[in-house]
């Protein structure tokens, strides 16, 4: 009976060693500063977005968008090493290095004792919060794109605030069928360094053909008008004798099209442009009554206002009279 009470007293000892030994690693591991840390990058190298932000804690006071906190947006951490050192106080400041999305990185966190479990095991938070806040203006569009997922911005030409999860790389563009605009990549390291950023939608080839066919369209339908001033047009030609013939417009040179954006969304400028068209006609002079012709070129410049109808339809009109 004697060796069963030792045998019991022997397993209860190494049961209360094995607990202090847990508890140990457990405080010099997981219930650190470093820890807690790694958990919010673990979170987000695994895109779990719930868990990254209740590590994060409450979102700041702001009136920022939080539509880029979903895991779609989220690239890859690929490795990263922490150091922690002392703060002020009972804080840590704990260093990162990392790799996301190939790109190096070096960013740092300040975190604080929030109290503990089961009186033993010290709990963490952000002293202050590792979301970013970006600014972000999409100009002469609404929607752009994060990371290849497609947002609606709260207004167009108008810069918005936007939160992000830090350490991360995020690349904004916009694609349209109209409009583009080069891709642009930001590297989120520091929370607390201001970042601005502009997506600048441009037309695109397609917004250039359609532009340049209705532009020539509306060109071949002033040169089909038999008469020395074509109604609706920005040529014409004086003659004093008679005409003996009809008088007959042709297009030397279409113009050059390029298209600028305005200042009123939806609307789109086509610059002023030269063109060159010919002019051919009998005319008969009124003096003698000789029969000559008349054969001369002339150039012209003009601009157009190419305006969105709907979300696919553009309708371009000539500046006359503007």
């Amino acid at each position: 009976m004697r060796g069963l009470w030792i045998k019991i007293a022997i397993a209860g000892g190494l049961l209360v060693i094995a607990f202090v030994v847990t508890v140990v690693v457990l405080n010099q591991t997981v219930y650190t500063a470093s820890g807690f840390v790694r958990g919010y990058l673990d979170a987000l190298a695994r895109h779990d977005v719930r868990a990254a932000l209740s590590l994060a804690g409450p979102l700041p006071s702001s009136s920022a968008v939080d539509d880029l906190l979903v895991a779609e947006v989220l690239g890859d951490i690929e490795s990263y090493t922490l150091t922690e050192t002392a703060g002020a106080g009972d804080t840590r400041i704990v260093a990162v290095d990392y790799v996301a999305d190939g790109r190096e990185g070096r960013t740092s966190f300040r975190v604080e004792p929030t109290g503990s479990v089961l009186a033993m095991f010290p709990t963490w938070s952000f002293i202050s919060s590792p979301l970013a806040q970006l600014e972000l203006t999409v100009e002469h569009a609404r929607d752009f794109t994060a990371n290849g997922v497609r947002f609606v911005a709260p207004v167009q030409d108008v810069a918005s605030t936007y939160f992000a999860f830090t350490p991360g790389v995020i690349t904004f563009a916009h694609k349209s069928e109209f409009l583009g605009a080069a891709p642009q990549t930001v590297v989120l390291g520091s929370p607390r360094t201001p970042r601005s950023v502009s997506i600048d939608a441009q037309a695109n080839s397609e917004f250039l053909r359609i532009v340049d066919a209705q532009v020539r369209e509306y060109l071949d339908a002033c040169v089909a008008q038999e008469r020395l001033f074509p109604i609706g047009c920005p040529f014409g030609q004086v003659i004093n004798d008679r005409l003996d013939s009809a008088p007959v417009w042709s297009i030397v040179a279409y113009p050059t099209i390029a298209v600028e954006p305005t200042p009123v969304p939806g609307e789109w400028h086509v610059p002023t442009t030269a063109t060159t068209v010919r002019l051919q006609v009998e005319v008969r002079s009124i003096a003698d009554g000789e029969v000559a012709p008349f054969d001369t070129q002339m150039d012209f410049s003009m601009s157009f206002t190419a305006t969105f109808v709907g979300a696919r339809e553009i309708v371009v009109t000539p500046d006359i009279g503007r």
